[in-house]
């Protein structure tokens, strides 16, 4: 069981181009002006919008927060655009873009911008990404021994390049990829308590279920789903920013889940009820 509070939640939806290197459409209209263009030839469309969904959090900084990024493709773009600028210069390719086109790349942008010192963390767990990378986040969160690194940053998306969407299709080519990031910023408090199931499920299900995951609101005391949301598409941030703002309306007693599912059976699913205020 994991205490929490919850402070903000906040979603960025984009439009890709054609081109990796066309900008998205979509984009808010203060996005520049939020995120900036220094060391821009450096990043990829992923990390400016987790760039921008925390530097538009307007809060009171401390230096030992954590950053958790849950994404399937992430920084997919940058590394590809290692490979083409290595294949076109050879060895006359500058050493900076190294750093910057890692898989945790965007982390490090974040973790730099706000000049974090806590856990830095990004993960894929695939479908199940949503629920896990909110576990790690609260994790983080639990294990904090200081008066500092009590807030939490959770990051859930894609932004998907064309090599993206290429090795999304030759998975399964019937789900949708929707580029977009949710952000939600956790902290340390009572409000709310999480707990979480992991388990495998051998059969198939007995009804369909949504590849972005489900979520709902618990109705009544017999535990019946009440308000339901679903996702159909490949990208977690949806079923996430659903799950956040179900939580967020909660009254106190009340609880929200959502629940994930992988193709293999692998299930995980979070629970967070509303303390009574």
């Amino acid at each position: 069981m994991f205490e929490f509070s919850l402070d903000r939640v906040a979603m960025c939806a984009v439009d890709q181009g054609e081109s990796p290197d066309d900008p998205p459409s979509g984009t808010p209209e203060d996005f520049h002006a939020v995120v900036g263009t220094a060391g821009d030839q450096f990043r990829d469309w992923f990390t400016r919008l987790c760039l921008y969904l925390v530097l538009q959090d307007e809060y009171e900084r401390e230096s030992g927060e954590t950053v958790v990024i849950g994404t399937e493709y992430g920084n997919f773009g940058a590394m590809a655009g290692l490979q083409r600028t290595a294949a076109a210069k050879g060895r006359l390719m500058s050493a900076q873009y190294f750093p910057n086109a890692l898989t945790s790349s965007a982390s490090a942008f974040v973790n730099l911008a706000i000049g974090a010192t806590g856990r830095n963390m990004t993960l894929n767990a695939a479908q199940l990404t949503p629920v896990v990378s909110l576990w790690q986040t609260l994790v983080a969160l639990a294990k904090s021994e200081t008066s500092t690194g009590r807030t939490g940053h959770l990051l859930v998306g894609d932004v998907y390049s064309a090599e993206a969407l290429g090795d999304a299709r030759q998975q399964d080519d019937s789900l949708v990829c929707l580029s977009g990031v949710t952000h939600a910023r956790l902290s340390s408090g009572d409000d709310y308590a999480a707990s979480f199931e992991f388990w495998h499920e051998d059969a198939s299900p007995a009804e369909p279920f949504p590849a972005g995951g489900r979520a709902w609101v618990v109705a009544g005391p017999d535990g019946g789903r009440g308000a339901v949301k679903e996702h159909p598409g490949r990208n977690g941030a949806y079923i996430t920013v659903e799950f956040l703002r179900m939580v967020q309306d909660l009254a106190p007693g009340a609880r929200a889940v959502v629940e994930c599912r992988a193709p293999s059976g692998k299930r995980a699913s979070v629970t967070v009820t509303k303390r009574s205020s």
